[in-house]
């Protein structure tokens, strides 16, 4: 009994250091991948979208790059689900297959979510004009999602990213019907993540979609509300933060540095 125990353990430590070297290097390409003009949004380029107006890739180069940014971004924090949903898999005799279709389906929907901010980036942000009024969209921005992060959308969604017993014992059915049932569960579990941090991820494109330091504050808000105790939990501290700037910016658009 002890040496199945060790080595369920030991599998659950190899997914998890799976997940944290995939994340790892996924910040590594990233950093690789991310043209100059990429690291700048509407706020960090001075109020200019020239530099946004560049951005604007292939959709296949465009996806492939979201998701890597997304293992960087999203594996440190997804890692307990993972292995819980991992755990009821072996416990149940499934196939560990049904791991890797979990994080399958959970990647899917992100990679959905891409597509509609690469249509943004590419048919909306060009219509947008600059100076001041570029600074007063991007202030909008920062303030809806600081709202955001009070909604009860936002707190059902945490609730179930914080919470991975309750969201495999929600599940089991699912789980239990065989064949893609493992990444059907991973997509439901996607769909509550993207529902959690959706707002985030525009604040990051508005500050810059692939600038590494902005990408590595917005994994830390992430990493906080769904790991770290409730206590020390980020989202209220994060909301009044980013409605206090984006009001800020909203009213004195002119006193906004350059982050370049």
């Amino acid at each position: 009994m002890r040496a199945l125990l060790r080595q369920a353990r030991a599998w659950e430590a190899s997914l998890v250091g799976a997940l944290l070297a995939l994340a790892a290097l996924a910040w590594f390409a990233t950093g690789r991948l991310a043209e100059p003009d990429m690291r700048f949004g509407l706020l960090t380029g001075g109020g200019s979208i020239s530099p946004m107006d560049a951005m604007s890739p292939a959709l296949g180069l465009f996806v492939a790059t979201w998701i890597v940014m997304m293992i960087a971004m999203m594996f440190p924090a997804v890692a307990p689900v993972v292995v819980t949903v991992h755990r009821w898999i072996v416990r149940t005799g499934r196939p560990r297959s049904d791991t890797v279709l979990f994080v399958a389906g959970y990647l899917l929907v992100w990679t959905g979510f891409g597509g509609i901010v690469y249509a943004l980036i590419v048919h909306v942000v060009p219509l947008m004009p600059g100076g001041d009024a570029a600074i007063r969209v991007g202030a909008a921005v920062l303030l809806l999602a600081g709202v955001y992060q009070f909604t009860p959308l936002k707190n059902v969604c945490l609730w179930h990213c914080r919470s991975p017993l309750a969201f495999i014992a929600g599940h089991t059915t699912q789980l239990q019907r065989g064949g893609l049932a493992g990444a059907r569960v991973g997509v439901l579990h996607g769909v509550f993540c993207l529902g959690c941090c959706w707002m985030l991820m525009l604040v990051l494109v508005v500050m810059g979609m692939m600038s590494l330091a902005w990408m590595a504050a917005v994994t830390a808000v992430i990493f906080a509300e769904k790991v770290l105790p409730r206590r020390l939990s980020s989202s209220s501290p994060v909301g009044f933060i980013l409605v206090g700037a984006g009001i800020a910016l909203m009213l004195t658009p002119k006193a906004l540095p350059a982050f370049a």
